[in-house]
């Protein structure tokens, strides 16, 4: 939603410049609808997949001792709950190994919540990410090991002269990460990742954990089909103290907002600016022109030139999201006063 609303912006924009873009209602960004679970294209994948497999198991030697389980659209569940779900039923096994070591490759961030949640040490998880150039057409890979993020939050998370649990210091960090979204629930509007949220969250659990009481999330009834996994009552606490962040986050948001909109504006005028100099044009205002945008005719610009158009407003939306300024370190979270409101 935000994007669409950066992209309202942006089109204006554009067309000040004269690049026109395609309507928004001629084109979708991606239809979601082709991938899912009972379609034709996941049929085609899931065939094409177990024929890799089962040429690979009776060509190559490398692959003579590997045991593969293939669990595709047609085996219900997200994938990252089903390899978790896997490595549950291992551990509750005899013979498990407490030491054994598991490597997940996948984009999805809840990969991460989701180790961490199983509480098993020995994972590694393999992401893969662009070229962040983004000059270069080039894939990039990271591990994230949860051992070592895990000693990270211990190291974050504890509130300094407290005595505390690892594991529910754990749970609890994945709990408030839920305020950010993910794929069941909405995210709360003030908290976006891009703006450093997390740390957010983290600096308000630590300076808010005596206030609580403790431990917001409660694991001792986790056999109790009836139990309480919450204490309701600090998680009131928790969000008093939160939303006492919000007015602020959202006055620097805007505040961010309105400044690259004047630094977009300004460089659209001196090129405008620049192109009429160099015409020999009558000059006009970079108000008349932004507020009263030159007819520019579909008919006299190719197709071709109006798509790349579109590809670049989009280009530059994700740019924008993706370089959002870092509020908590511009002083989002800092005690300062807004119309009353202390963060």
């Amino acid at each position: 939603m935000h994007q669409e609303a950066e992209a309202i912006l942006l089109t204006e924009i554009f067309r000040a410049q004269g690049k026109e873009v395609m309507p928004r209602d001629t084109y979708e960004l991606e239809n979601p609808v082709v991938k899912m679970p009972g379609t034709e294209f996941m049929e085609k994948i899931s065939a094409a997949l177990e024929y890799f497999i089962r040429e690979r198991l009776n060509t190559d030697p490398e692959w003579k001792d590997i045991k593969v389980i293939l669990s595709d659209a047609n085996v219900p569940g997200e994938g990252e709950h089903k390899i978790m779900s896997f490595i549950r039923a291992q551990r509750s096994m005899e013979n498990y190994d407490p030491n054994t070591r598991h490597c997940l490759h996948g984009h999805d961030a809840d990969l991460i919540m989701l180790a961490l949640a199983s509480h098993e040490v020995h994972i590694s998880i393999l992401r893969e990410f662009d070229n962040p150039n983004g000059r270069i057409p080039a894939r990039f890979y990271q591990f994230v090991d949860i051992w070592i993020l895990r000693e990270y939050l211990e190291l974050e998370m504890k509130t300094p002269g407290c005595k505390q649990d690892t594991e529910r210091l754990i749970d609890d960090f994945i709990f408030i990460c839920f305020l950010t979204g993910n794929d069941f629930i909405p995210q709360i509007p003030s908290l976006e990742i891009n703006e450093f949220a997390v740390d957010l969250l983290i600096e308000v659990y630590k300076t808010t954990f005596n206030k609580m009481g403790g431990y917001m999330v409660n694991t001792d009834k986790i056999k109790d089909k009836y139990g309480a996994y919450l204490e309701v009552s600090r998680l009131e606490k928790f969000f008093h103290e939160l939303s006492l962040c919000e007015e602020k986050i959202l006055l620097k948001r805007y505040e961010l907002q309105e400044k690259l909109l004047r630094k977009i504006q300004s460089e659209a005028a001196v090129k405008e600016w620049a192109k009429g100099e160099d015409r020999g044009e009558k000059k006009t205002s970079f108000a008349q022109q932004f507020f009263y945008p030159v007819e520019t005719s579909l008919e006299r610009k190719s197709d071709d030139v109006v798509r790349k158009n579109t590809r670049e407003l989009w280009r530059t939306v994700s740019d924008i999201f993706c370089n959002k300024d870092d509020l908590f370190k511009n002083g989002a979270c800092k005690q300062d006063k807004v119309s009353g409101v202390y963060c």
